[in-house]
This record gives C-alpha cells, structure tokens and sequence, in this order.
C-alpha cells in the first residue's frame, strides 16, 4: 500500500510498536506537515523512537501529569478535531483496544465515525493503530468500512540530517532496510562522526535514534539531552560515540566466526557487543577463536 489519502481514517495492525513509533518519526522527520500522537507510552519513553521537538505528543493514561490526555473518548475526540480544523496533518492513536476494554465497541467505533466526518475535505489523515485480533467477524467488518487496513510501506527511508560545521553542509544519512545477519541480528553500520561544532542536542537525539535502530542500547548517551551545557552533553556524546565505534568493530569480526560455524558463541557475544559492555573479554576470545 502506498501512502494515505488526505481526508480519511486507515487501521494499522499492530505488530511491533518499534516499527510504528519509527515511522511517526520519519513522517515527523520531513517537516511538511503537523504530527499528533496519542500514545500508551509516556513522554519518557517516546523519547527513545521519536523526536518530541516535531511530534505533538500525549500520553494516553488515567494519570493526571503534565502531556497526558485521559482515556476519555470525549476528551479523545474533541483534541483530534481541534487540530483537524487547523494545519495539515495526520493523527496517530494507540491503545485503541484499551478503550474498547473501557468504552466498548460500539461507543469507540461511534467516535471513529465521527472523526471520519470531522476529516470531510480536510488535508489531514487518521491512522489508528489496533490489535486487530480483539474484534469478531463482525466487529471487523464494521470497523474497517470506517477504517481500512493500511500497512506501513517497505520502501520507507529513515532519513536522518546531521549538520556538520566545518564545511557547513547537510550531510544526508540514510539507513535503508539491509538484509540481516546469518544469526538474523541487523547489521552495523559506521556512521560519519559529529564535531564538536556541529554538535547540539537535536543532532544527538537524532543520532542515538539511528543507533538505536541497530540494535545498540545507548541509553547511557540519553543524558547528553538534558545537559543545560552542550560542552558537557558533547563529552557525554562523545563517550559513547567511541564505544559504539569499538562495537561495530567487534561486530564486524564477530561475522568472521560466525562463517566458521561459532553460532552459539557469536550470539552471546554479539549481544553483550550491542550493550555496549564486555569489550575487552569479548575481543580476547575472537582473539582465541581465530
């Protein structure tokens, strides 16, 4: 399926959040329209997929906290049109089969038509994000006359933009789908290095975001975000940069042993690798094995 027409409400199975929380990120990424989402994950965790800097973001939650919005269908309803009437944009719901549990599927099918109408003539689209195993045959029936399934396209490019100061050019990175590994883990890929003068705290969230779609826990680099200082964020930075710099190198070799049949010890290996821990133990026994 291609991309969504403006003026209608898609349904999107959900299979991995991962890969939906990514390709709000990429939508995001183009700067052409506004992004709503509704989520089940606080604000917190979105912050590991998604930029909150382009992505209006709300945490669907009975929780009163600052960027949250109640499970209410009215309260649902009412934000989602708010914004249709203005902007051009698409919206983003999770948790539909939460409030089908709360609500019931007759009062949560009632607010997607009424959304649905709300859309008429709008440059805006809706895509609802459900696990379609919780309706019957006639409950799925009836909703995706209102909402149609729609599948995230396999051709979708995370484009990512680093600036890089020292010959203030845009440097396009590109991470486009790459078969897997023999033991089925993603392959590495070195990434062109970020100066210090062309280092602020969207560029490192941006980074940790491509990192992160490899496989590789940088959870220690997310503090740079929050430095008031981005001297001291870029030496956070900086020292996770070379650690995942030293990570790919292991996982590079790893390959090696595993062409030579060590499936089981490059498992364990590669994972303790893309934790960013263990280096030295684990380049002593490549050492051994080659």
């Amino acid at each position: 399926m291609g991309a969504m027409e403006l003026g209608r409400i898609y349904t999107l199975n959900l299979v991995s959040q991962d890969e939906m929380l990514g390709y709000v990120d990429t939508v995001s990424m183009k700067d052409q329209e506004h992004v709503l989402l509704l989520s089940r994950l606080p604000q917190r965790r979105l912050l590991e997929h998604v930029d909150l800097d382009k992505v209006e973001a709300y945490w669907v939650t009975t929780q009163d906290v600052t960027g949250s919005i109640q499970p209410s269908l009215e309260q649902i309803h009412d934000l989602v049109v708010s914004r249709v009437e203005n902007h051009t944009g698409i919206a983003i719901i999770e948790g539909i089969e939460w409030l089908i549990s709360i609500h019931g599927f007759s009062e949560v099918l009632r607010m997607v038509m009424k959304m649905k109408d709300s859309l008429h003539r709008k440059p805006w689209s809706i895509l609802l994000v459900v696990a379609e195993d919780i309706f019957d045959e006639v409950q799925i029936t009836k909703w995706q006359r209102e909402a149609p399934s729609w599948n995230i396209p396999k051709n979708v490019e995370f484009v990512e933009f680093d600036e890089v100061a020292e010959d203030t050019e845009e440097l396009e990175l590109e991470l486009n789908e790459k078969p897997l590994n023999d033991d089925g883990s993603t392959p590495l890929s070195f990434l062109v290095r970020i100066p210090r003068e062309g280092y602020s705290k969207d560029i490192a969230r941006r980074r940790i975001l491509q990192w992160r779609r490899m496989g590789l826990d940088v959870s220690s680099a997310e503090p740079a975000l929050f430095q008031d200082s981005d001297d001291k964020g870029f030496e956070i930075y900086k020292s996770v940069e070379r650690k995942v710099r030293r990570a790919i190198e292991l996982d590079n070799r790893l390959d090696i042993l595993l062409e030579r049949g060590h499936r089981s010890e490059v498992t364990k290996m590669r994972f303790r690798v893309r934790q960013l821990t263990g280096f030295d133990d684990v380049e002593s026994r490549i050492d051994k094995l080659i």
